[in-house]
Order: structure tokens, then C-alpha cells, then sequence
């Protein structure tokens, strides 16, 4: 859930670049147009602030894309408030059952918030073990959703698909 600090620093982001495009003599934006984008921008905020504190995380989180929808335009601006992804930001959204992080990237080019295509993928704390350990496995077995043997390196016989790698 989106917290007022980080609602109000995508208003607060918005609001500086509109005065900054307003004050800016080869815009060309309308005292009135400046107006009506921040008149806008804090409509989102405080529709925001409004959902946020009756407790109705839907469309709170639904006003706060509103002001991100907003802020995209100035998505290469370096102080935009979200890191924008090279390919290799993590997905920020924990299991719900165990807590652990999804191992699918955020998207090159996407926020974090923005997340990434397809589902989440929760690697089991098991597994995470078992692969700082170099074990050997096959994922292609465990993509189509059948379970795959596995062993530890030092275990590892002329069938296994890395064998040539000892």
C-alpha cells in the first residue's frame, strides 16, 4: 500500500514540473492551462488522501496511479520519484505465504510499482538453499510443472546435463 509520504512526493514531483514548464517562456503554457494540470494533480492527491484514510486501499492506490499517470510524462526528468528499471530491479512483491521475494525482474524501462508481466514466481526457501549449494536440476521439468530429481554437485554421474562441467 502506498503511504501519504510517497502520494505526496508524486504531487509535490508533478507540481514542480508544471511550474517549470509554466514559467518556462518557450512552453508557451496558458496561466490557464497551468492552472486546470495543477488543479488536476491535486485533485488526485487529495482524492488520495481521502480513500487513504477511510481505509479503502482500492481506490487509494487507484488515485496514486492517477498522479503517476500524470507524472509519466516526465518520466526521464532525474528526479522522478520512482527508479525507473534497467532489466534487472527486482520485483518487489513478497509471497504471501512465505514472504519470500518474487525472482521475476521489473520490466527495462518500468517502475517497480509497475511490476512485470505474467504472474509472480516465489522461489521456496528450500530452493534458494539447495541452488546456493550448486545443486543440479532440470528447470525446463519444473516450468511445465512436473517435479524434477535433483543433486548436489559432488553427487553428480555421467547422465546429469552438466557432467561436462566438472
Amino acid at each position: 500500500m502506498v503511504s501519504e509520504q510517497t502520494a505526496r512526493a508524486w504531487r509535490d514531483f508533478i507540481s514542480a514540473r508544471l511550474l517549470q514548464q509554466h514559467q518556462d517562456p518557450n512552453n508557451g503554457m496558458s496561466a490557464h492551462d497551468y492552472q486546470k494540470a495543477v488543479d488536476e494533480a491535486e485533485a488526485e492527491h487529495q482524492g488520495f488522501l481521502e480513500a487513504f484514510h477511510r481505509g479503502d486501499h482500492a481506490a487509494a492506490e487507484n488515485e496514486w496511479w492517477g498522479l503517476k499517470n500524470i507524472a509519466n510524462e516526465w518520466r526521464a526528468h532525474p528526479e522522478f520519484p520512482e527508479p525507473i528499471s534497467d532489466g534487472t530491479v527486482p520485483c518487489p512483491v513478497p509471497s504471501p505465504d512465505t514472504g519470500h521475494p518474487c525472482v521475476k525482474p521489473v520490466h527495462r524501462g518500468w517502475t517497480p510499482s509497475e511490476g512485470h508481466g505474467g504472474g509472480h514466481f516465489w522461489k521456496a526457501p528450500a530452493v534458494t538453499t539447495l541452488e546456493e549449494a550448486g545443486v543440479h536440476y532440470d528447470a525446463g521439468s519444473l516450468l511445465a510443472g512436473k517435479p524434477t530429481p535433483y543433486h548436489l554437485p559432488e553427487n553428480c554421474a555421467p547422465g546429469c546435463r552438466k557432467w561436462r562441467d566438472r
